[in-house]
């Protein structure tokens, strides 16, 4: 008996070592990986239009965006079963392997519709909250302070704001009823203090009631299993009481009792195989929203379209431009060419009529020179000519002299006139001084010529 006790002491002190070990192990493993800390002004953008629901609704959205599939799902069965009622389709909703959160979601069908088309911030809410929930919870508080401090956060005869030291609690007025509100975000928060990240703006639809600055969607008349989730906002985590939703109750939302509920714990099994990234990574760029997520999406799909044929256009533009600029290319390489030879033919003609305009040259030349020659010569025979006539004028002066003589001796009467000889020699010698002989021969030229009448002397 003895040995038995001490065997089973042994093996509850062994698997006491086990149990401690894996603790510390789980323990080790929970500090190894910290909260992440999230980019706050993409957090503040992205909280903007849903940081203002109830309590009760926002902590269903919250646990919601955690398994994206499953409400996009859930919106697709809404979209097929439109005709029922919130309770009723509440209830037909339970028979779906879905998340408590996501099955309470199904009443309210523009939410619904809304959250799945804008997959994106969907993704990006849920992953923001498994990576920090904490931050995610203060980052609400700090958006319902600042459109309570502008007055745009008031009591109303659709929902009550309690305010406990620096936290707000919000609940819905009437029991087992939701409002919805849809607010303008760069409005109610007052001037936004993120120049860059701009608060996400839903437009409310038309058949929405405005009043206080919100608009407000019709009544929701929803039992009490709705409300079986909550924020412990002291220690700032969401609180879920699965077996409260079954209890169908009259419930009133109360901070002190949903306080009390057991933290929430996320379940991979809905997740159905989505991947998760490790805080939000930003891949939501909106800064502004458009007021219809509908439209935004088909602008997007039409710039993508648009874009796309640009390309194609751009692409099939710049192979005709290619196409263009190769016949070009050979246009200019046979226009060279011929440019080519046209020039070299040029060339050789200038350079034919250059050798021919050489031969005229030289042959102009020459004939030039042979004219300065004829003109020198000229010139030298004027120079010389004068003289020529002086000899004959000497030879002209003794034989007009023999013939005066013979004359008066009576033989020969015949006078000479030679005043046209005198008269070119008298022009060729105009720029010399005339001498003694020839002016004496001009005179007895002049004399013979009649111009003067000589007086005969008798002998």
């Amino acid at each position: 008996m003895g040995r038995n006790t001490k065997y089973i002491i042994i093996y509850l002190a062994a698997i006491s070592l086990l149990i401690s070990v894996a603790l510390q192990l789980a323990h080790a493993e929970t500090q190894a990986e910290p909260p992440v800390e999230l980019h706050q002004a993409k957090l503040d953008q992205m909280l903007a239009p849903i940081a203002l629901y109830p309590d009760s609704l926002l902590s269903h959205i919250l646990i919601g965006a955690t398994y994206p599939l499953e409400v996009v799902q859930a919106a697709r069965w809404r979209e097929e079963h439109a005709n029922l009622s919130e309770q009723q389709a509440l209830d037909l909703a339970e028979q779906q392997d879905w998340d408590p959160s996501v099955i309470a979601l199904t009443p309210f069908t523009e939410l619904l519709e809304r959250m799945s088309k804008d997959l994106n911030w969907l993704q990006d809410l849920g992953d923001a909250f498994l990576a920090n929930e904490e931050q995610v919870l203060e980052s609400v508080q700090t958006l319902r302070s600042r459109a309570y401090a502008k007055g745009n956060l008031q009591d109303n005869q659709y929902q009550n704001v309690e305010r406990e030291q620096d936290k707000i609690v919000i609940h819905s007025v009437e029991r087992e009823t939701v409002y919805v509100p849809y607010y303008d975000t760069r409005v109610v928060y007052g001037d936004w203090w993120w120049t860059v990240h701009q608060p996400i703006f839903w437009r409310s639809p038309r058949h929405y009631t405005f009043h206080s600055g919100f608009h407000w969607s019709p009544r929701f008349h929803i039992s009490a299993g709705f409300f079986f989730g909550g924020f412990h906002w002291r220690k700032n985590y969401v609180v879920i009481n699965n077996d409260y939703r079954y209890r169908r109750s009259n419930h009133r939302y109360t901070y002190s009792k949903v306080r009390n509920y057991p933290r929430w714990q996320h379940n991979n099994h809905h997740r159905r195989s989505v991947k998760y990234h490790r805080g939000y990574n930003g891949t939501h760029k909106r800064t502004v929203t458009s007021r219809n997520v509908e439209m935004q999406k088909n602008r997007i799909h039409r710039d993508k379209v648009v874009s796309r044929l640009k390309h194609q256009q751009s692409a099939r533009n710049h192979g005709q431009y290619k196409r263009e600029q190769n016949a070009h290319n050979k246009q200019n390489a046979f226009s060279k060419k011929s440019a080519d030879s046209k020039k070299k033919a040029h060339f050789e003609q200038s350079r034919k009529s250059n050798g021919e305009t050489f031969s005229k040259r030289s042959s102009q030349a020459n004939g030039r020179s042979y004219k300065i020659e004829q003109g020198r010569q000229k010139t030298e025979q004027l120079r010389t000519k004068p003289q020529r006539t002086i000899k004959s004028q000497r030879s002209e002066h003794q034989r007009v002299k023999h013939q005066s003589t013979d004359r008066n001796n009576g033989k020969n009467r015949y006078v000479s006139k030679p005043a046209k000889a005198v008269k070119r020699a008298s022009q060729n010698k105009q720029h010399r001084t005339p001498s003694r002989m020839t002016k004496q021969s001009n005179r007895q030229s002049k004399t013979q010529s009649g111009k003067f009448n000589a007086r005969r002397v008798e002998p």
